[in-house]
């Protein structure tokens, strides 16, 4: 259900925005960890730009964004298609914003910097609540397959897990920044793989080989991550 007053506003939003400030993410500084996740996905797909949205009361602040064609920190939610990604749990893509409808989304600063496809998965809590989203976009349209959107699923829960890990560990707080290290030099290996696996799947000039071997590995390699943030919240 969404307000028929802004059919961007989800009738729970005032829950979500509460679950969303316990994750103590509403600044733009850049974290390591997500910045990498976010550049290996955009590797992945072969796509021009990517990043984290985080959906505000009336913002939607831009997290460890991708070679974006210009310094974007916030936009208003009514110019944001992850405003619109929020009210949906299934994968939203636009393979040409052109010919797009989207309702409430003003879509004209998204073409005026020549982008013309997007693809967002939900970051979604163990409440329920989707605080924004994981999306990719691209120059040109083009076509997202259905193991496409399989993988963008899985990396987004990828870095939803890594959210809940930082929000149990303290965003910036100086009496878990021993934790963070461990944390940082562990996950940093499987990020390694995902990048190493991004340049294979993807080489310069070529289309995506996005395949359900490659779905697998990601897999294999969030598998890996889950483990240590299980492992690690048990001794929190």
């Amino acid at each position: 259900m969404v307000d028929i007053s802004n059919p961007l506003i989800p009738a729970n939003d005032a829950a979500r925005l509460q679950d969303l400030a316990s994750y103590q993410l509403l600044d733009a500084r850049s974290e390591k960890v997500l910045d990498d996740v976010v550049a290996a996905t955009a590797r992945l797909f072969g796509v021009s730009n990517a990043m984290l949205s985080i959906v505000e009361k009336d913002t939607v602040l831009v997290k460890a964004p991708y070679n974006l064609p210009v310094p974007i920190e916030r936009v208003p939610r009514e110019q944001s298609i992850c405003s619109s990604t929020i009210l949906q749990d299934d994968t939203a893509v636009f393979e040409d914003l052109a010919r797009a409808t989207i309702p409430g989304v003003d879509t004209s600063l998204l073409l005026q910097l020549g982008l013309s496809f997007y693809a967002g998965h939900n970051l979604r809590t163990p409440e329920g609540y989707n605080l924004g989203s994981l999306c990719v976009y691209d120059g040109p349209p083009r076509q997202f397959s259905p193991t496409e959107r399989a993988l963008l699923a899985t990396l987004a829960g990828l870095v939803m897990r890594l959210l809940e890990l930082r929000r149990t560990l303290g965003a910036h707080a100086d009496s878990t920044a021993v934790l963070w290290e461990p944390v940082y030099r562990a996950i940093g290996g499987q990020l390694t793989r995902l990048t190493e696996l991004a340049k294979r799947t993807t080489p310069p000039g070529e289309p995506p080989g996005i395949t359900e071997a490659v779905v697998a590995d990601v897999k294999a390699i969030a598998a890996v991550v889950e483990q240590f943030v299980a492992a690690t919240l048990k001794r929190v």
